[in-house]
């Protein structure tokens, strides 16, 4: 059903948005809204084709995650192992079908932005360097070889041990917020044990606490599960190493504060809280790291006023 304004909601993906530029939030999650309508504002329909956008290190990022799944769904139905050099590929395919997309697919994906797949690099006429590409070609054996390395299958094909979720969206709630999670995946022990594992193909990070925080959070409220029996798993692959972390009650009482206090921020920016209907569009600012902007998807919106702000 049709609404007027997108519904509110709150994520980690949003806390970071939101954190990082105020103009990339305000198109991100509302000017974007009903851009997808055929009779949609020249300006609506331009941030939802520019939300669409990717890039070669997220089309890197897509391919390790297809392949993780594909290896699940692999234990779980008792079938070999993939070697290191199989997933390889089947990264590659994935990273060569969107090259390609990008290339030849440009008037389709005016037309239809959520059906085609498009690289921020090839639409905006940057290119990838190559040094980048040396970079990827490099970590795809390194990823590959990790993921495949990685404890998580000896584990999920113990007898008695269960997929819980696989990539799925889902939510919980937080101050009467739903509040959206995607872990990468998590399973039950034969124990009783429940592990989150969140794959990472790039470097390590410190807010990557965080995100797999609010997963363990998702976890003991979605099934009830005690929160000293949860372990959170972050695989970097690319390192390779496995970071694993443990949380208390009174952790997660803190990650409830903190994406309260952050939903309350968020709620500043809006005229209408109940509808979520947001305050103009001057009142979300540029960001001061303008170094930042032509890496971003909406940068063609943006681009005029960062022109004359500089002359």
């Amino acid at each position: 059903m049709r609404t007027e304004y997108p519904q509110w909601s709150w994520s980690h993906s949003r806390q970071q948005i939101f954190a990082s530029c105020l103009r990339r939030y305000y198109y991100n999650y509302y000017a974007s809204h009903n851009g997808w309508e055929r009779d949609a504002p020249a300006e609506a329909a331009l941030a939802y084709r520019l939300k669409q956008l990717g890039s070669i290190y997220t089309a890197l990022g897509d391919g390790v995650h297809r392949a993780a799944q594909s290896l699940v769904h692999r234990v779980k139905a008792g079938r070999e192992l993939a070697s290191a050099e199989v997933v390889e590929e089947e990264i590659r395919r994935h990273l060569r079908r969107v090259w390609r997309s990008s290339q030849q697919n440009r008037e389709e994906f005016l037309l239809r932005p959520k059906r085609v797949d498009m690289l921020r690099e090839f639409y905006y006429g940057t290119g990838v360097s190559e040094a980048v590409l040396d970079s990827i070609n490099q970590r795809l054996g390194q990823v590959a070889r990790a993921l495949v390395a990685s404890s998580v299958w000896r584990e999920l094909a113990q007898p008695g041990a269960q997929v819980v979720s696989c990539e799925q969206f889902d939510t919980i709630t937080i101050a009467g917020t739903p509040v959206f999670a995607v872990p990468d995946l998590i399973y039950a022990q034969p124990g009783g044990d429940w592990v989150v594992v969140d794959w990472k193909s790039g470097e390590e990070a410190e807010e990557y606490r965080d995100q797999v925080a609010l997963y363990v959070l998702f976890v003991r409220e979605k099934y009830a599960v005690a929160v000293e029996r949860i372990t959170a798993r972050l695989e970097y692959l690319n390192g390779p190493s496995t970071v694993e972390m443990r949380f208390t009650p009174q952790d997660l009482q803190a990650v409830e504060r903190q994406a309260a206090a952050s939903m309350e921020e968020m709620k500043g920016f809006l005229t209408d809280p109940e509808r979520n209907i947001p305050q103009p569009k001057e009142r979300f600012a540029l960001t001061g790291a303008r170094e930042q902007c032509p890496w971003c998807n909406f940068y063609e919106l943006c681009r005029d006023e960062l022109e004359q702000s500089v002359s």
